[in-house]
Formats: structure tokens, sequence, C-alpha cells
């Protein structure tokens, strides 16, 4: 059980440092508009892949209910960061058909710019057998298959920031990974303190939001960070000794150094994986150990 207290713990911290990570990461998404970007950059593949004026994306963007789904930022206008299929399928109709009748679908997807959406629009009739509520029906559903796709793109995208977010919290909480196992395995009390901690953070209801995706706004995340370094990261700081206050400059030779910063890349990357799978893995062996005897 004393190397299963070493993981808990180990895990534990990884898992601070990486909802500190996700959240600065809400940040920089919030303040850059990522999300959004990541949807307008969905919509291009599905509406201007060939039209290079990008006449049909320019109205969709420009369509009263797209731009009330946004969001004002000083004195422009945001992307939203998510519209349901419904919504995007309603867009569509309405800068097709220009305010025409929905007999006159056909003739309108011939006149459209982008010969790739003509074909699929296309297709989407020819199967519906022209019945307009079976072709809106294909339409939501092509433009789901699309947004799951555009989901991997943007994980994919924020996990490499994450990485380099990861890396800034490993080198200014002087975080590395190598030196927090060998404190944790050589010494018994501060082991027994984190993982208490660790245990008491599995229990805690606040927790139940780690592995819940959200769109937090700007201060909302701001707030959280603040809490998260004000009363979990302070918690196990001073046990770990994690900071730089009693660095001994004097006494870090070269090998030293390249440890460390090896134990920081080690940190970067394992924050990289994200805080849900850091809280599925402590809460498994936390149930673990609680099955087991604990240690007096």
């Amino acid at each position: 059980m004393g190397m299963l207290q070493v993981v808990v713990g180990l895990i534990f911290v990884l898992l601070l440092l990486s909802l500190l990570a996700t959240t600065v990461m809400e940040l920089l998404a919030s303040f850059l508009a990522l999300r959004g970007k990541n949807l307008e950059k969905a919509l291009r593949n599905m509406l201007a892949y060939t039209d290079k004026d990008e006449k049909l994306l320019a109205a969709f963007r420009e369509n009263s209910l797209y731009k009330q789904l946004g969001s004002k930022y000083g004195k422009s206008r945001r992307s939203p960061s998510y519209i349901d299929e419904e919504t995007f399928q309603s867009i569509l109709m309405d800068i097709i058909l220009k305010g025409e009748g929905v007999d006159k679908l056909e003739a309108k997807i011939d006149e459209l710019p982008d010969e790739d959406l003509k074909n699929v629009l296309k297709q989407f009739l020819r199967d519906a057998d022209n019945n307009v509520d079976e072709f809106k029906f294909k339409v939501q559903g092509w433009y789901i298959n699309v947004m799951d796709r555009a989901s991997g793109w943007y994980k994919r995208y924020t996990q490499k920031i994450l990485v380099g977010v990861g890396l800034l919290i490993a080198v200014v909480f002087n975080a590395d990974t190598l030196a927090i196992y060998e404190r944790l395995e050589s010494d018994p009390e501060t082991l027994q303190k984190v993982v208490n901690l660790a245990e008491d953070f599995v229990d805690s209801s606040d927790t139940l939001g780690v592995a819940t995706v959200t769109d937090p706004q700007f201060e909302a995340s701001l707030e959280k960070l603040r809490g998260l370094v004000d009363n979990q990261i302070e918690s196990v700081s001073s046990p770990l000794g994690l900071g730089w206050k009693n660095v001994v400059w004097e006494e870090v030779g070269w090998y030293d150094a390249v440890t460390k910063a090896f134990g920081w890349i080690v940190t970067a990357l394992a924050v990289s994986l994200g805080a849900p799978f850091w809280f599925d893995l402590l809460r498994k062996l936390v149930n673990i150990r609680s099955s087991g005897n604990k240690p007096e």
C-alpha cells in the first residue's frame, strides 16, 4: 500500500496542476475566442471549400440569428462559440432561399457559388426524394458529423497549447515531477498529508465539475483560477517544497539543472493529458486504496 500511496499523492499533485493549466487555457480560449474561430473554420469547410470569395460564408455571418448568438467584445462582435444543428439548418435555408418558398429550393441550390456545397445539398435532396423535412434532417446530420470532427481539431490544437502552459506552470511553481515523487517516497509525513488531501478532494462534491467541458466567461475563469491557487495548490506547495524560496542556487550543479529541466518537461506532458484524465485515475486509485486496510 506504500507505493500506492505515493502514486495517489503524485497523481493528486498532477491533477491540481492540470486543473490550473486547464483554467489558464479557458482564459486564453475566452480571451482569444478560440472556440468561435474553430466554429468558423468548420463553417468555412462546409460553405466555402471551393468558393474563394466566401460569399455564402459571409452571408451566414451576417444572418441576424447568427449575430445574436455571438457576443460583443468592445466595439466588435465575436462569433458564437457553438450553434446547434437546428440553428445551422435554419440559417442555411434562410440564406439559400433568400425569402422565397421551399418549392424553389432545388433551383436556389443550383445558384450556390461553392461547387462542393452544391453537390452535397443536391445529393441530400435526392436522398430525401425532394421531401423538404427529410432534407432538413439530413442537413442537420451533416452538420453534427462535421462538428464532431471540429471538436477533434479543437482538442488537438488546445492540447498543443496545454503543453506550453504546463511547462510555464512547471517552471513558475518549480513543479518537477521527479523531485515531487522523490519527496513523497522519502517523507512519510508529507506523503500522508497529501494523500489525505487527495481523498478529501475526491470525496468533495466540488470535484464533480472536473470532468465537465465548459465554455466559461472570462471573469468566471479568472475567479476559478484565483480560488484554485489560493486553496488547493497552496495546500500542497508547502509540504512538497514547491516554489523557489528554498532553492540554494550555489548548490545547483549542471546535473541538477538538467534533471530539473527534464522533470519540468515530464510535468508539462502530464498536464497536457488534462484534468479529467487525472481525476478519473485518482478516483479509481483512491477507491482501490479504500477497499483495503489503510495504514495507521
